[in-house]
């Protein structure tokens, strides 16, 4: 589908670049549609999609559009149009097109400044219903025309390097009067990240003129419930500021209180915001840090209200970044927050120190890590807790603490929940498979290198003897397939998961659905995971079809995968590939072979090296002619996967040993085989070594032994 799209708009943009060329060369009343021909071209530059935007770049260059246009201003007029595009991603690539003409002709920011505040104005405007003469509603007003304000935010966001002292104090007055108190939820909070980029770029040349703006909104606002928004945004842009500001300037201290005044808004933006806000200016106010932190931590554990416990801990974690990690230790914060999190007669304590330890996660990041070893017994005992409040707070801690994993965290953390599925306890079983699970949301890379160990874990506890442990192992794997990228493996999930849950029946119908899928994207980490056990089980069936599936799929998933998400499979991939490759069913041994060889082209012999050996000592056996055969077959392949290289280099050694007669008849059985594969695998590349081989063939053909002219037979025709 996605290489459909990518066709389509190929076509589509080389279609537009004829157009445009066409019009410049008519008449003036053609050069309109050739502008519009022009502002699509420059905004699918900036497409959301990589793809989409190296794909116009080509077509922009290879055009001469440098020049983006013989009146830019004209230009510009048709970008800022496309900032009320119903479609999102359209906005978004126009807010940054628009931006990339005003920084090749900055001459035109005024004017367009103009045109973008002209069309905030526009789509704030709603029609009234439509009422008939005894005023009775004939038609419903339209809905609110939000999208194009939305637009005008993502503009204010991009243009933010372009603009001058004048124009951000024109702006500012223009988000504390209308903008960053609109009606509509989303508009605002684009507002206010526009307003945070601008005060980024320009807060510390504007300190003493906004500053003024803020307090006297702040002053002037209505103390009532329709202000709070515009209040809130307000009191996080003080916060932004003031962090331009010296550290003994007496107005930093109010507009910390500020801050934590305002932290107990039921908003995440609002609370994520302040706490962003509160490292910079904690240098400010060290000398009552430890009074903040005491009054944020009652709040925290014994607040009745959701929000403000929420807004605490955000509060916290700002904090503790401000001073310093030490600050864990030096104010108590940590034995405080175990103390609670054990405190088993108040789940509000519980669930207040969970809030803290996952904003600390966020928060700090790495610098966390060394406490989440510490943390894990308590967390465990957390998900089986009998509070559903402290159970949900549970889960999104684990999540945080996962998300921020370093690769030498997870080898800290896995050993630990591994053996917490050994336990009797199944409170502790279900904690570690809960975390287990949450461990999909660990970075890509920890990713990769841990869900090998995960998966097969987790598949065997789906037949633990307690049920609830059970319904955890299926939910944690539901987790590790929620975070799968690739779309074609996203549609089969579900049968996935039940040939995980329900191997016995539901093995085969998995393969069929891998081997009808045409794989297109590349195939990920967590993909893998769920695919790789269910090919391993297919390799241990019984029925020779479910084998040589489960063979054609290894071939097909190795070459749209990373190396390194595959290695981790290779020691338990093996084994099965090589029993399969000994098969009495000729399918089974041709499907394996030519996977192994798919497998050894894609990774290289370093991951192989005791393939080659045992493929050679598996060609002499003495014990079946079935198993010489696939020897013979899989290192024709693997000699195919390495190249014409490593042909020339064992062809004389396997010509000499097929014409020796000083050897046993099953050895040279083995050798002769080998004129039986390559040749198929080599095609033309093996022309050279027709004649050579062919003194050897015909002296075989006359051997004592039976099954050696039978051989000799089938490598002459």
């Amino acid at each position: 589908m996605r290489l459909m799209m990518k066709l389509i708009l190929c076509a589509v943009i080389k279609a537009l670049t004829i157009l445009r060329d066409v019009l410049l060369t008519l008449s003036s009343s053609s050069r309109g549609t050739a502008l519009c021909v022009t502002s699509h071209m420059w905004i699918a530059k900036f497409d959301v999609d990589e793809g989409n935007r190296a794909l116009a770049e080509k077509y922009w260059t290879d055009i001469g559009g440098d020049h983006i246009a013989d009146d830019v201003s004209e230009l510009c007029t048709s970008l800022v149009n496309h900032l009320a595009h119903d479609e999102a991603a359209v906005r978004t690539a126009a807010a940054e097109a628009l931006a990339a003409a005003l920084k090749l002709h900055n001459d035109n920011i005024p004017s367009t400044l103009d045109l973008v505040l002209e069309l905030y104005s526009q789509h704030l405007k709603v029609a009234p219903p439509v009422l008939d003469m005894f005023g009775r509603v004939v038609s419903k007003a339209p809905p609110d025309p939000f999208a194009g304000r939305c637009g005008v935010a993502l503009a204010f966001s991009q243009m933010s390097p372009l603009l001058s002292y004048d124009q951000v104090t024109r702006l500012f007055q223009f988000f504390v009067t209308q903008s960053l108190n609109d009606r509509h939820a989303s508009v605002r909070a684009d507002m206010l990240t526009a307003a945070l980029a601008i005060i980024n770029d320009h807060g510390k040349d504007n300190v003493s003129t906004l500053l003024p703006v803020f307090e006297q909104c702040l002053s002037d606002a209505p103390a009532t419930a329709d202000y709070d928004a515009l209040r809130h945004s307000v009191v996080i842009l003080m916060g932004t500021l003031a962090k331009h500001l010296d550290i003994d300037n007496p107005k930093v201290q109010p507009i910390v209180g500020l801050l934590i005044e305002t932290l107990s808004t039921p908003s995440q933006q609002v609370q994520e915001a302040i706490a962003n806000c509160l490292p910079p200016l904690v240098p400010a106010i060290k000398s009552d840090a430890a009074d903040l932190v005491r009054n944020l931590l009652s709040l925290l554990l014994d607040s009745d209200n959701y929000g403000e416990r929420r807004g605490a801990a955000y509060g916290l974690a700002g904090l503790t970044k401000g001073l310093g990690i030490l600050a864990l230790k030096q104010l108590d914060i940590m034995n405080t927050l175990t103390d609670a999190m054990q405190d088993k007669k108040n789940p509000k304590h519980r669930e207040g120190a969970l809030f803290a330890f996952e904003m600390m996660c966020l928060m700090l990041g790495r610098l966390f890590e060394p406490y989440v070893v510490h943390l894990l017994p308590h967390l465990l005992l957390c998900f089986g807790d009998n509070n559903q409040y402290v159970r949900e707070a549970a889960d999104e801690t684990a999540k945080a603490v996962m998300s921020k994993l370093s690769a030498h965290g997870v080898k800290l953390v896995l050993p630990s929940l591994l053996t917490g599925l050994e336990e009797d306890s199944w409170r502790t079983k279900t904690g570690s498979v809960e975390l287990l699970g949450a461990m999909a949301f660990c970075a890509p890379k920890q990713l990769s290198a841990c869900l090998p160990s995960i998966v097969p874990k987790l598949t065997e506890v789906l037949t633990d003897s307690h049920l609830k442990v059970q319904k955890a192992g299926a939910q944690a794997l539901k987790q590790i397939g929620s975070v799968i990228r690739n779309p074609e493996i996203q549609a089969v999930v579900p049968v996935l998961l039940e040939a995980l849950q329900d191997p016995t029946s539901k093995t085969v119908v998995a393969l069929r659905k891998l081997l009808d899928t045409k794989f297109v994207h590349f195939i990920d980490a967590p993909s893998l995971a769920l695919i790789m056990p269910v090919v391993q089980r297919a390799f241990m069936d019984r029925a020779a079809d479910t084998r040589k599936m489960a063979a054609q799929i290894v071939r097909n998933m190795y070459s749209l995968t990373d190396e390194k998400d595959l290695s981790p499979y290779l020691p338990t991939m093996i084994p099965g590939l090589k029993q399969s490759l000994l098969d009495p069913v000729p399918e089974v041994r041709t499907a394996s072979a030519r996977a192994l060889g798919t497998m050894v082209r894609g990774m290289g012999e370093k991951g192989f090296e005791e393939l080659v050996p045992w493929l050679m000592q598996t060609l002499t056996t003495e014990q079946s002619s079935v198993d010489r055969s696939g020897a013979a077959q899989g290192l024709s392949e693997v000699v195919g996967g390495l190249g014409v290289e490593k042909l020339q280099s064992l062809m004389p050694d396997i010509m000499h040993t097929a014409s020796r007669t000083d050897i046993t008849p099953h050895v040279r059985d083995g050798y002769i085989m080998m004129f039986i594969y390559l040749p198929v695998v080599f095609t033309d590349d093996f022309l050279p070594y027709v004649g050579p081989i062919i003194p050897s063939i015909l002296k075989a053909l006359s051997d004592e032994s039976e099954f050696v002219r039978d051989t000799a037979l089938r490598a002459g025709q």
